[in-house]
């Protein structure tokens, strides 16, 4: 997501920390069992309760080392360097309240799974103009993972048993990610 919102033309602005970063950030939200989200990953480097709240859960070995390892062995002035270019990439979805209700909840008011299954429609308005153009990408391209994701879902269904479902993206180009690479190509099988 971030790739294509920040650096869609791949030069490297969206380098290897800021991916360091926010996979284990991510990995450290999720963790909690009552489950986290996106607006919370930056609060982790902000605030050192929140950090120690959801740290506890954290299993991986690998997410722990983050933290013990390499974060505390970080200089304040390194971390400090890396903070506001890490923080100002989540600034346009925490500082609209629309989005900041949409992807600051734990849990979705909808099943796209369910939608796919019972033949229902579903119409996503991503104006622009309402939301403005980075956060209009940003649900563009989460939706289309979580499709991605509930049509892959699908191979717990007999094939037979699979209702067809078809998604139309309108301004594809806004959009587009290897997701929708993968959706073309393997898709299909599960209708």
């Amino acid at each position: 997501m971030f790739y294509k919102l920040y650096d869609p033309k791949g030069q490297g602005i969206v380098g290897q920390m800021f991916v360091d970063w926010f996979r284990n950030a991510a990995l450290t939200v999720m963790s909690d069992p009552a489950g986290g989200t996106l607006i919370e990953v930056p609060k982790l480097f902000t605030n050192d309760e929140f950090l120690k709240q959801k740290f506890r859960h954290v299993k991986d070995p690998v997410v722990q080392e983050f933290w013990t390892g390499q974060m505390a062995q970080t200089s304040e002035h390194s971390k400090s360097e890396m903070l506001g270019y890490f923080t100002s990439k989540f600034g346009d979805f925490a500082n609209n309240e629309i989005m900041r209700n949409i992807i600051g909840q734990k849990q979705s008011s909808f099943n796209l799974r369910d939608i796919m299954d019972g033949k229902k429609i579903l119409f996503v308005n991503l104006s622009k103009g309402l939301l403005g153009d980075m956060n209009s990408k940003l649900l563009g391209i989460i939706f289309i993972i979580k499709f991605q994701m509930a049509a892959m879902s699908r191979a717990d269904t007999e094939e037979s048993q699979r209702q067809d479902f078809s998604l139309y993206i309108d301004e594809f180009q806004n959009y587009a990610t290897d997701s929708i690479a993968t959706i073309l190509s393997e898709a299909r099988k599960y209708r």
